[in-house]
């Protein structure tokens, strides 16, 4: 009822308002209706940042294009999840902890916990009473209590360290990047990178890793070697060719020591394997494969940075791994950049644009031959990082 009663106020808008001002006050919704509407399912999340100081949480309405009124004070490096109708932000380096908020309190924080000084959270899953916390400066995967925020048990990854190093002199840490559920079984991403290394970067050494978590004894039932190294970004979990995949985006060496040896590729869930091939590779992209998002086995979409700095958002198929097209381009001599990007389940996709001069998301239709919807960046206060739906996962 509101979003249709705020439609009709975006029409009268540039007829009246030279005439009737007063309209605005009085067709005005209350605090309460900009709360229901920014809580709903046609809502998304979207973590922002200044880089510096702080970052923001704000919820974003899909039928209206615009943001909610409030937001919550988060971390300036940080991401975000949904779980059991509350936002999860993991708060990364430097703050290193586990902050809820509640949508029905509009976002207010319920809950704020460390998960250790230094520790790095990546990422989240909650089964039950039980948070499981990806860290990226540890060698085990701690669970903590959902309804106090205290440790209450580990999972040790020690066996998995590496045993090479070009500096002869193997780290200690597994970077655990992403985490995805599937029934009462637990996945996480293991990049295994080499910190040691003589080149002062963190290459990857060491084969990458898919370890399977048995939610309801808290044990590691198998651990697969991925075919890429360097798992980046969460992990999703999509039907595709009629069967649940893991999809799971593999950079190998990347930023300073870009190859163009990775890309997306999918776990087969039924037979615990990986399907040949890439669904999309960095060879035919032309670059690293930073983020992506995939619609069906005819459609994906992938953010590439390549050797030149360009930034784009590519059009692939999955099924075949041909480039398609290209949605957006940026030449390396431009001071933006793509950050943060999700297809929503009705055919919405978003992206992140950090342009300092004038950062927001930026929307496309993709059932509607990839219409732009936003003309120009639609505001989020801040710059957009990271960017999920508000509901529950499958």
């Amino acid at each position: 009822m509101f979003v249709r009663k705020m439609k009709r106020l975006i029409l009268i808008i540039p007829l009246f308002i030279s005439f009737h001002c007063n309209v605005l006050e009085i067709e005005k919704p209350n605090l309460l209706q900009y709360l229901f509407v920014f809580s709903s399912p046609a809502s998304v999340g979207v973590v922002t940042s200044d880089f510096s100081s702080g970052g923001r949480f704000k919820s974003f309405d899909l039928n209206s294009l615009t943001s909610s009124p409030t937001s919550a004070t988060i971390h300036s490096d940080a991401i975000g999840r949904f779980f059991n109708q509350k936002v999860y932000i993991v708060n990364r380096l430097n703050r290193d902890t586990i902050q809820v908020l509640d949508p029905a309190l509009a976002f207010l924080t319920v809950q704020d916990f460390s998960v250790g000084q230094g520790r790095n959270p990546h990422d989240i899953s909650v089964w039950n009473d039980k948070y499981y916390i990806a860290l990226y400066n540890s060698d085990a995967i701690p669970i903590y209590n959902a309804n106090t925020g205290l440790l209450q048990g580990s999972i040790s990854l020690s066996r998995f360290r590496e045993t090479f190093s070009s500096s002869g002199n193997p780290d200690a840490f597994l970077e655990a990047e992403s985490m995805v559920q599937h029934e009462s079984r637990l996945f996480v991403t293991l990049q295994r990178l080499d910190r040691n290394d003589t080149s002062g970067f963190f290459p990857p050494n060491s084969d990458s890793l898919l370890i399977e978590i048995d939610l309801n004894l808290d044990q590691i039932v198998q651990v697969y070697t991925l075919p890429v190294r360097n798992p980046t970004g969460k992990i999703y979990k999509k039907t595709l060719f009629g069967d649940p995949h893991l999809l799971i985006s593999c950079t190998a060496f990347t930023g300073f020591l870009s190859r163009n040896d990775g890309g997306i590729i999918a776990f087969h869930l039924p037979s615990r394997t990986f399907r040949p091939g890439f669904l999309y590779s960095e060879e035919v992209a032309g670059g690293d494969i930073s983020s992506f998002q995939i619609k069906n086995e005819s459609i994906g979409y992938a953010s590439i940075l390549d050797a030149s700095f360009k930034k784009s958002i590519q059009i692939f198929q999955p099924s075949t791994g041909a480039k398609l097209g290209t949605l957006i381009e940026i030449p390396g001599n431009v001071g933006a950049n793509l950050s943060g990007m999700f297809l929503t389940e009705d055919g919405k996709l978003i992206v992140g644009n950090t342009d300092f001069r004038s950062p927001g998301l930026i929307i496309y239709d993709t059932n509607q031959a990839n219409l732009l919807l936003s003309p120009a960046p639609i505001s989020v206060e801040l710059t957009p990082l990271d960017i999920f739906q508000l509901q529950n996962s499958q």
